[in-house]
This record gives C-alpha cells, structure tokens and sequence, in this order.
C-alpha cells in the first residue's frame, strides 16, 4: 500500500464547538465559490434547518484521519497531470471506509449522528444535480464543514497538525476530520471497538 493512516479522536461539548469553530456566514461564502454548491446533498444550501438539528447535541467528537504517504508514490507522482486525481482517489478510499465505521457506531449510541469529511461521494453523480431525491438517504451523511465548521483551525488546535496540500506533487501526509454527534459521552471501549479496527 502507498499509504498509512492513524486515527486520532477528540471530543469538546457541542458548545464550545459552535463557539470556537463555527463561523457559518464566512463558510457559506467559500462554499458558494464551490463547484459542488446546491450540486449535493451533503452540501450547502442544506435542506435542513442547521440550528435545529445541531441543537439536539450535547458532545461533538472529532476523528482526525492523518493519511501518511509513501515517500516512493511521492517522488514517482510528481508533476504528472493527474495529480490531484491520485490524492483524490487516497482520501476518497480512507473516508468511505471511516464513514462505514461511523454509522456502525451509529447504531451502538442511540440519537447520534455522523458528519462526514468533505461532500458526500457514495454516488458517481449526485441526483440533487437533477432536481431528485437523495438516492441513499441510510447512508449519505452532511459534511461537517457545510454546517461552517472551521476544518483548519480544527485540525490544528484539537489535533496539532497542520493541513498540507497537493500542489506539482502529493504532499507528506493528508488530513480528514469526521464529525460524531451525541446526546451523551460515548465510552473509550466503544471508541476502541469501532476505530481500533485496522
């Protein structure tokens, strides 16, 4: 494999997350500039009201996925035009695989709720483009950062990492953060069973 990853799991009370990482009104405007606005579910403009939904939580536990990269895939991908596309299809792979070990989770720890990292990609095209509904509402999950949470400054004072990016050549590592919301704390043993996996 061209690529490690370690999982590192924080939790805040949802209070201080909406305080110190949520800034909606500057994030929508990035999201606006996105070539998948109103284009997904997952995304902005949510079809949900955000401050109902984010008000039934108490906790948010943020899972930082820090994807390490093989120095040889480095080197070997540097500067070819496709590059973007190979660090797409590493974190696409690493999200869908922690996006399933989260909605195991889900159905452990009762009034829970996923965001998932980045947009929504269960579907080679989303039936939002067509006016449609969501054709896997049981498993599409709302990126965090469409509800305006601040995946930088989060990654950066929860998990002291800073974000690197692909530029003419693959970065040393990538980073992704799901979110998991709560009604109540969720055990270290529970944590273990589903993220300790692999």
């Amino acid at each position: 494999m061209d690529y490690s990853v370690k999982h590192y799991i924080k939790h805040l009370p949802m209070q201080v997350m909406r305080e110190q990482y949520q800034d909606r009104d500057k994030h929508l405007g990035y999201c606006r500039q996105c070539p998948r606005y109103d284009k997904i579910w997952s995304c902005p403009p949510l079809s949900i009201d955000v401050e109902e939904f984010l008000g039934q939580y108490s906790w948010a536990y943020l899972v930082c996925s820090k994807i390490n990269l093989d120095s040889g895939l480095i080197q070997s991908t540097a500067g070819t035009k496709n590059i973007n596309d190979i660090g797409w299809d590493i974190m696409s792979a690493v999200k869908l695989d922690m996006d399933d070990r989260l909605r195991q989770l889900e159905a452990s720890v009762p009034g829970s709720i996923t965001l998932s990292a980045t947009a929504c990609n269960l579907c080679e095209e989303c039936t939002r483009k067509s006016g449609l509904p969501c054709c896997q509402p049981d498993k599409m999950r709302y990126a965090i950062d469409a509800f305006g949470f601040k995946i930088v400054d989060i990654t950066k004072d929860v998990f002291s990492i800073d974000i690197q990016w692909t530029t003419d050549r693959l970065p040393e590592y990538y980073t992704l953060v799901h979110g998991f919301l709560t009604k109540d704390e969720v055990s270290e043993a529970l944590w273990s069973e589903i993220i300790g996996k692999g």
